[in-house]
């Protein structure tokens, strides 16, 4: 494996650790089984392909974004109570919010970084 490989490695398996202890240990925190496993495939999706395109910054954003937005999500989220009386929460909005601006904008960051390696070239 070399070097420029072992980012996506690290990054994967970085997502996956992140994943199981969303999932698995916090779970009693948040109570979502499947929101943590959406959010995780659509990370993974993301990684495959920029692996594919070989954007490092995007798969490392990504690994990093999938905790970060979940921490934000259980400090910022609020309790409420729908029209119907039912209880509802934040917590997942925050969650995929915080993860899909991350990802969005470290597709930025590497597209900036393409370009401002193109014109040093010239």
């Amino acid at each position: 494996m070399t070097k420029k490989n072992m980012i996506y490695f690290i990054s994967l398996c970085m997502l996956c650790i992140e994943f199981i202890l969303c999932r698995y240990v916090f779970f009693e925190i948040h109570g979502m089984k499947d929101w943590s496993l959406i959010l995780f495939l659509f990370g993974l999706f993301v990684m495959v392909i920029s692996f594919l395109l070989k954007a490092r910054l995007v798969s490392i954003f990504t690994a990093i974004a999938y905790m970060v937005g979940w921490i934000a999500g259980i400090i910022f989220q609020t309790n409420d109570v729908d029209l119907g009386g039912g209880r509802t929460n934040s917590l997942w909005i925050l969650w995929t919010v915080v993860f899909i601006f991350s990802v969005i904008l470290s597709v930025l960051i590497q597209l900036i970084v393409i370009k401002k390696k193109k014109i040093d070239k010239k």
